[in-house]
């Protein structure tokens, strides 16, 4: 992914976040489905900045690397609050996306040009995202192997 990628990842979470989220408050599955969306792509952002500073960190352009790594290090609080969003019990209301637009940027800005025409296709987003991290397991051993 590339820096121009990155950026139209996140224009296309602030019009999810800023144009679809607000008008299907009251289709809460929907909405989740949307939050689970907002927070795959912010994490596949910073996943991908990541990998840029340790390209950099590579080339020995340690301070651009680290300055990379400041410059996204929102993204992953965000991911984590979009998707935490997604998986709650309790209803998404007004504040929480007033909450995690200040998170991801305060000035966050609709796009000029809206990428997507129909937010019913990511219905069910939530679920899928749930069964994906459950088929990838836990990442360490459930007991000691020592």
């Amino acid at each position: 992914m590339t820096v121009a990628e990155r950026e139209k990842h996140l224009r296309i979470v602030a019009e999810i976040l800023l144009v679809h989220l607000p008008r299907v408050l009251h289709d809460q599955e929907l909405a989740k489905d949307l939050l689970s969306v907002i927070g795959v792509t912010l994490r596949a952002a910073w996943e991908d900045a990541l990998k840029s500073a340790e390209v950099w960190d590579r080339k020995h352009y340690h301070v651009r690397a680290d300055q990379l790594r400041d410059e996204w290090t929102w993204a992953l609080a965000a991911a984590n609050t979009a998707e935490g969003l997604a998986e709650r019990d309790a209803p998404v209301t007004r504040e929480h996306l007033d909450r995690l637009r200040k998170l991801i940027r305060p000035t966050l800005e609709v796009p000029g040009r809206p990428v997507i025409r129909n937010v019913e296709a990511f219905r069910g987003a939530a679920r899928a995202n749930r069964e994906r991290r459950q088929r990838e397991g836990r990442r360490t051993p459930r007991r000691s192997l020592v």
